[in-house]
């Protein structure tokens, strides 16, 4: 897998031609403004993690233009705290038939900070049982956090698979009870909650000096 940790910039163009895993781990000063864009050829996977911890505004465009069976896997974790502005916009595009992607983002609002995860995932007019589903999830921690989560799908075919999931909201209170009925405090309650909405996509990095930096960077997290 390649991995990338806290590169100084996140735009590129690349055609992908062979099965292809990369994870990026942002954490330090980087560019603002950022655009992946990735053509994934016929018969071809592309399994895609971002990870961002950093302290700044972030503005990432990803987007992936899926030719003949072809596959992306777009997982993105963020944690969002003071008062940073963070937005994540991931677009697919199903260009030809049985063609499959799959898009996740979990993300914690920690400050008085914007957290977005938006995207849009298109089959086109053509692309015969094209499979596609974008899935958001963000928990803000501050009453004062501002967090939007929207998955849109513009279908033009019919012989197809589409959803879409999308949630925003503080801690689930019922979940909160149960941890702390076991004997665990508010704050430990808080936290297993946080890292079981965020782990699994940090884990997808691949590298276990950057997954432990990560496991560490939520750690320092005070909520």
């Amino acid at each position: 897998m390649a991995n990338f940790y806290n590169p100084s910039s996140l735009s590129l163009h690349e055609e992908i031609s062979k099965d292809e895993k990369r994870g990026y781990f942002l954490k330090d000063r980087f560019e603002q403004d950022n655009e992946l864009v990735f053509d994934v050829e016929e018969n071809t996977n592309l399994d895609l993690t971002l990870v961002d911890f950093s302290s700044q505004d972030v503005n990432v465009h990803i987007l992936a233009n899926l030719k003949r069976n072809s596959s992306v896997n777009i997982q993105v974790a963020s944690l969002c705290s003071q008062k940073y502005q963070k937005h994540f916009q991931v677009d697919v595009i199903h260009v030809q038939g049985d063609s499959l992607s799959r898009t996740k983002m979990a993300g914690i609002n920690a400050g008085e900070g914007k957290l977005f995860f938006l995207g849009n995932s298109t089959i086109v007019n053509g692309a015969h049982r094209s499979d596609t589903r974008q899935e958001g999830k963000i928990t803000n921690l501050n009453p004062l956090a501002k967090s939007e989560v929207s998955p849109s799908l513009l279908i033009k075919e019919n012989d197809v698979k589409a959803s879409h999931g999308a949630a925003v909201g503080a801690y689930n209170e019922s979940e909160l009870f149960y941890l702390m009925s076991r004997g665990l405090s508010l704050e430990e309650s808080k936290k297993l909650i946080t890292y079981g909405s965020l782990l699994p996509i940090i884990e997808s990095l691949g590298d276990e000096k950057l997954v432990e930096e990560a496991k560490n960077s939520m750690g320092e997290l005070s909520l």
